[in-house]
């Protein structure tokens, strides 16, 4: 396989539209089961929420500032297709219009125990 076609990082930087806390809240575990078959084909390798200001403290609810996500994907048009049919892009979670799509390599990544 030459490596024109081998897939590309991109970090995705997304930020969540003002005031949707309580409705990134309720349709997460929707989220969070359509992200297990594109973490299981290796289309996203890294993701997670940003916060506000700080990591929460336990039990309180998180200040979300966006997400942050590895895709792997040939071009950055195509790594913005894969995460188009997220429930957060549906649900007006994500400001995806807002969306930062960079090429990354990344020197270090560790998998979470």
């Amino acid at each position: 396989m030459s490596s024109s076609s081998q897939k590309k990082e991109f970090l995705v930087i997304i930020p969540d539209k003002p005031g949707v806390g309580a409705k990134r809240i309720e349709v997460r575990p929707t989220h969070k089961s359509g992200l297990k078959p594109l973490v299981e084909s290796g289309s996203i390798v890294a993701g997670g929420a940003m916060f506000q200001d700080q990591h929460p403290a336990e039990g309180q609810t998180p200040n979300f500032k966006g997400s942050m996500i590895i895709v792997m994907a040939n071009t950055a048009a195509e790594a913005k297709e894969i995460l188009s049919k997220d429930v957060y892009v549906t649900e007006g979670v994500w400001d995806f219009d807002a969306a930062q799509i960079i090429p990354f390599q990344s020197a270090v990544r560790m998998p979470l125990a």
